[in-house]
């Protein structure tokens, strides 16, 4: 069994990589690795390797794909293929530690004014007054707290190079750089694709340091395609997985066609190619007939059932408005007027 382990960076927790995580649930089963209790990037590696069975897809943001990179050096038998977003590979800068040591100290005193200060300029220039952004990722920062910080920071300062050994790397990488990214530059990424045997680089548009929050559909885009054309065929047909009876990766398949088609209606030009033909667009994604009629229908419950993910079909519903409570009564399994009146309190139709 292959697993999908997302890594957060720097003061961050699932919130980074949640929607995403969601998203690629279908595909193959996902777990959220912890990054708070251990001083090393080495120690945080290992930890990650020795609570996860079996293969691995190690997908880190930030300090994050730092301890991806060191996963792999440590065990490139397990590691199946490297997701790094924001990341970088040097070890530590001269001067750098007098600056850590700086917010650090911040952090002990108020971990509130360290959030204000630290965050806006981890963000594009356009989302800094995106105060629902910024509080999500303040609480956060704030629930990782200034002892989690200090560890983590020095974690940071004494970090392995990556860049010693990242040409051995025998698994698939792929670098997912940001446009507005000041703290991690689209070249740092660039340096790596070109070290690193088997690379691809993604650069994500209006985003800065936190572009798995940010624009959260565009990395799951980039991520699921890269899955889909490195691992889609390399998969058993059925892999069991704790807790579930089976997984039945064809129908997990079906379901990643319909929210990748879905996520794709993010961009102006699909929407327009949408509305001018539906059934053309929906072929260039492979949508099966029954999937393709679902979608055509508007049949929500249908999507739903074939795989449909409630945070992608939205996408759909903006191309040709349908009210949110008809997707939210397929989500739910329940009729849409037993979901206004179960849910919402509202009166029974007639």
């Amino acid at each position: 069994m292959t697993t999908l382990v997302y890594i957060p960076g720097l003061l961050s927790d699932s919130t980074v990589w949640g929607p995403i995580a969601e998203a690629t649930k279908t595909v193959m089963p996902i777990r959220h690795a912890e990054v708070t209790g251990n001083t090393s990037i080495p120690t945080m590696a290992s930890r990650i390797l020795d609570e996860t069975d079996g293969d691995l897809i190690a997908i880190g943001h930030s300090m994050g794909g730092r301890v991806a990179m060191e996963m792999a050096r440590q065990a490139p038998e397990r590691i199946r293929g490297l997701v790094l977003a924001n990341t970088g590979y040097q070890p530590r800068r001269e001067g750098e530690e007098a600056k850590r040591q700086q917010m650090i100290d911040l952090g002990h005193r108020d971990m509130a004014a360290l959030a204000d200060q630290w965050l806006p300029p981890m963000l594009a220039p356009s989302r800094t007054d995106d105060t629902e952004l910024l509080a999500r990722l303040k609480a956060m920062v704030l629930r990782t707290g200034p002892v989690v910080h200090e560890r983590q920071i020095r974690a940071l300062l004494d970090r392995p190079d990556a860049g010693a050994y990242m040409a051995n790397f025998k698994c698939p990488v792929l670098l997912i750089a940001a446009r507005e990214d000041g703290w991690s530059p689209i070249a740092q990424h660039r340096e790596i694709a070109d070290a690193v045997p088997d690379a691809e680089l993604v650069i994500i548009e209006h985003a800065g340091h936190f572009a798995p929050v940010e624009r959260a559909e565009d990395v799951a885009s980039a991520i699921c395609d890269w899955l889909d054309r490195r691992f889609g065929g390399a998969m058993p047909e059925k892999e069991a997985i704790p807790d579930t009876p089976l997984f039945d990766r064809a129908g997990s398949i079906r379901g990643y066609r319909i929210n990748k088609m879905a996520m794709a209606l993010g961009q102006p030009a699909n929407r327009e190619a949408f509305k001018a033909n539906e059934e053309v667009y929906l072929d260039r994604f492979g949508l099966t007939p029954e999937e393709k009629a679902a979608v055509m229908r508007r049949d929500w419950h249908e999507m739903v059932r074939l795989g449909g993910n409630l945070f992608f079909i939205l996408k759909i519903a903006a191309v040709d408005p349908t009210p949110i409570t008809q997707i939210g009564a397929a989500q739910a399994r329940m009729s849409h007027d037993d979901f206004l009146y179960e849910r919402l309190g509202k009166k029974r139709n007639g």
